[in-house]
């Protein structure tokens, strides 16, 4: 079914000017011009939007990055969310951050190299794409702070709370690897709102839970 500007508009609750915009960037095919001055989409425009805005949202991924996902030899129109699984790395990585080598980030967060070193190798600070970012650099401190008042151990305690999950998220995108496209999207898509909403939601409501029921 065709749809004009003001449909699309309706069906996606996006502005004009943003669906103006992903044409113009790539992120969205041109729109069929049957007449002069008469654009028309069609449904799968809706879904493209839907996927641009979910990525936007939930990985709070740049332009550029969506349109390098969408630009691989393995991404798959028709089942978008399938095709995020090989593009992990493209969405993880910062994005406009500043990027610091290790003496560069040592200075900066005011550590020495054989600790930074040492949380690169215990999991508790990562490389990514090859240098450490702003994001790095907010976690440093963090973990700057932790150890000054003698609690570093809680640190730890997330990195093997985040490892044994990864396992079980690692064997059931493994599972959905092995249905047919239409369910493995939607599969891959229910596996990404676990790992991204449900995941942070029960952790820290369980904590906050915890913690009302102690000051009682």
């Amino acid at each position: 079914m065709a749809l004009k500007m003001k449909d699309l508009v309706r069906l996606t609750g996006v502005p004009k000017s943003t669906i103006l915009y992903y044409i113009k960037e790539g992120l969205l095919p041109e729109p069929q011009k049957p007449k002069p001055n008469v654009h028309l989409y069609d449904e799968r425009f809706v879904e493209r939007i839907a996927f641009i805005r979910y990525l936007q949202t939930h990985f709070h991924s740049s332009i550029e990055q969506i349109r390098t996902v969408m630009q691989r030899d393995d991404f798959d129109p028709e089942h978008p969310y399938a095709s995020l699984v090989g593009a992990i790395d493209t969405l993880m990585a910062p994005a406009g951050e500043r990027r610091y080598g290790r003496e560069a980030f040592c200075e900066k967060a005011g550590i020495d190299c054989a600790t930074l070193s040492e949380w690169i190798e215990e999991g508790l600070i990562f490389e990514r794409d090859g240098g450490l970012s702003d994001t790095e650099l907010e976690m440093a401190r963090i973990l700057q702070r932790l150890e000054s008042v003698g609690h570093l151990d809680l640190a730890y305690a997330y990195r093997d709370c985040a490892r044994d999950l990864v396992r079980l998220e690692a064997q059931a995108a493994r599972l959905a690897q092995g249905a047919d496209s239409r369910k493995r999207d939607r599969t891959i898509r229910s596996l990404l709102d676990a790992t991204l909403l449900l995941k942070p939601y029960i952790l820290n409501l369980t904590l906050y839970d915890a913690y009302q029921k102690d000051r009682r």
